[in-house]
């Protein structure tokens, strides 16, 4: 039978998480507050006033919450967690990765703390730390000791998936690599591909099983590691640069971006790697992301080099992963020869900023609201024509879409875009 100070506790702690759950801070605050006066010390409630405290940008304040509830329960994974956090978002990466490796120490399987580190440790230059962090992510989602982050994407397929991993394997097996495995398995993929819907579905269990349990997994990684000799190509006139992407409104056309040996390598790494794991979110492409297969040093090197290569824009802005970036460059490495429209295929980029208050909300949720913008200032983008080893730099805000891509249907033919973010978010590749 409970006390009243208990009763009390209780209906203290269910009203604070009822305003904290709707977004009432103040409140929430409040009964966390009066439930602490009954229960000095008690952890969770301390984390959570550090919670509430985060949320409204008070993060002095909120450490000192999660302090306090790591002081009085030591193992207190989320509360290390929402510590380092709430250091990352002070500008504190040291203390910050000190408090990631305690949640990785406690709980070692904690993908978002590993991921985290990896790019805490990209932004302070450490690419062989920041590797470390997002092999262990790659792990924890494709590898032996997988967990259920990725499992979605373990379990269902679209037909174009099944058949660019189908046509990968046939490449892979031309340039002789295990090509009887290879060829078997592009002959299953193409088969069970064959009956599969267009939109994203669930494979049956039979299906899974034809697939066998690699499906959409690590099953061929090339190495790339980085070169001894520059891989961006040194760019001269950088105030001709900094002023043309200023005049441009935020968007800047860079042609012979990478030297020749790191566009050679950069290529067959992307074709080579079975590392194309999302198919579900841009329609007609597959990606793949730094802490889901990309992260090599060949590409970690290209990002450092093209930030020192740009230091008036870049230097403040480390490679990350988010919606909001601050700056994006779009790659391109295909062979022009592959582009049926070479006046085509590349990049339209509207030079005017979208409103203020526009809130991003997702790919899906703003295709359209993107699209009618963009058509309502058709007279004023900037259109890029695809060509190999060109890049284009550009405010990350500014809406942005493909230019009808027309290129050859072989799967070395494929338009392949490494897009970096820097500032706010992150790096992706399309094929």
């Amino acid at each position: 039978m409970l006390r009243l100070g208990e009763t009390e506790f209780d209906n203290l702690i269910a009203e604070a998480l009822a305003h904290h759950e709707a977004g009432r801070l103040a409140e929430a605050a409040d009964a966390y507050t009066a439930a602490l006066d009954l229960s000095p010390g008690h952890a969770a409630v301390t984390h959570n006033l550090g919670v509430v405290a985060a949320t409204r940008g008070d993060y002095p304040a909120a450490i000192s919450y999660f302090d306090a509830a790591i002081a009085a329960e030591p193992r207190y994974v989320s509360a290390h967690l929402n510590r380092a956090n709430a250091l990352q978002s002070s500008d504190r990466p040291r203390e910050a990765i000190s408090s990631f490796d305690n949640v990785c120490a406690l709980d070692p399987e904690h993908y978002e703390a590993h991921r985290a580190l990896g790019f805490l440790w990209l932004a302070l230059g450490e690419r062989g730390r920041a590797l470390d962090h997002f092999a262990r992510t790659y792990e924890l989602r494709r590898g032996e000791d997988r967990t259920q982050i990725a499992q979605k994407s373990l379990t269902t397929a679209t037909r174009a998936k099944l058949r660019h991993d189908a046509e990968q394997f046939r490449f892979v097996a031309a340039h002789g690599r295990d090509r009887q495995r290879f060829a078997a398995l592009a002959q299953t993929y193409e088969r069970v591909a064959a009956g599969f819907p267009a939109a994203s579905t669930i494979l049956s269990d039979e299906q899974i099983e034809r697939l066998g349990p690699d499906y959409n997994t690590a099953i061929a990684v090339r190495d790339a590691p980085e070169l001894v000799g520059e891989a961006v190509t040194p760019h001269q006139d950088q105030e001709g640069i900094l002023h043309s992407f200023k005049d441009k409104t935020g968007a800047v056309v860079l042609d012979n971006v990478l030297t020749p040996p790191a566009l050679a390598a950069l290529r067959r790494y992307l074709l080579e790697s079975t590392i194309w794991h999302d198919f579900d979110h841009i329609d007609g492409f597959v990606a793949s992301y730094l802490e889901d297969g990309l992260a090599c040093p060949l590409v970690l090197q290209i990002a450092d080099e093209f930030r020192t290569t740009f230091p008036a824009l870049l230097r403040d802005q480390p490679l990350s992963q988010a919606d909001d970036a601050a700056f994006s460059l779009n790659l391109w490495v295909t062979p022009d020869e592959a582009n049926n429209d070479p006046g085509r295929g590349g990049l339209i980029v509207c030079r005017v900023p979208p409103p203020s208050g526009w809130r991003v909300q997702g790919y899906e949720n703003d295709k359209a609201s993107i699209v009618k913008f963009m058509g309502q200032n058709a007279e004023n983008v900037l259109v890029v024509p695809y060509r190999e080893n060109r890049g284009v730099l550009f405010s990350s805000r500014l809406f942005h879409r493909s230019d009808a891509p027309n290129f050859g249907p072989t799967y070395e033919n494929h338009r392949i875009n490494l897009t970096l973010l820097f500032g706010r978010a992150g790096v992706l590749a399309k094929s």
